[in-house]
């Protein structure tokens, strides 16, 4: 008999981006103008970082979105805490399943 086991997961990731100075200035005019939206947009993402400087424009989150976009990350760490933690549902089915809910129908 073929069954499948389904783990349903919560999973935080992290990706590092590790981007030259010289590249940011270049595309925000200061690396503090870049730390600012990153921390406006860290605290429209429940981050906890407190916001700095003017708030940025709809044109500034949209530049730096498409900015890290371009370069990626150079890195990436998973943390599956419902996998270390527990707390996660877990459902079965079997093959032929279905077939066996409409014969009961």
């Amino acid at each position: 008999m073929k069954f499948f086991k389904t783990e349903w997961h919560q999973v935080a990731s992290e990706f590092i981006y590790d981007i030259s100075d010289d590249e940011i200035t270049k595309s925000f005019g200061s690396i503090q103008r870049f730390k600012e939206i990153i921390s406006h947009h860290a605290k429209e993402n429940f981050s906890g970082l407190e916001p700095q400087g003017d708030t940025p424009t709809q044109d500034e989150f949209d530049k730096f979105d498409e900015f890290i976009g371009a370069f990626g990350y150079s890195d990436r760490v998973d943390d599956w805490w419902t996998d270390r933690k527990g707390g996660y549902d877990v459902t079965f089915k079997y093959e032929g399943e279905e077939k066996d809910q409409k014969i009961k129908e």
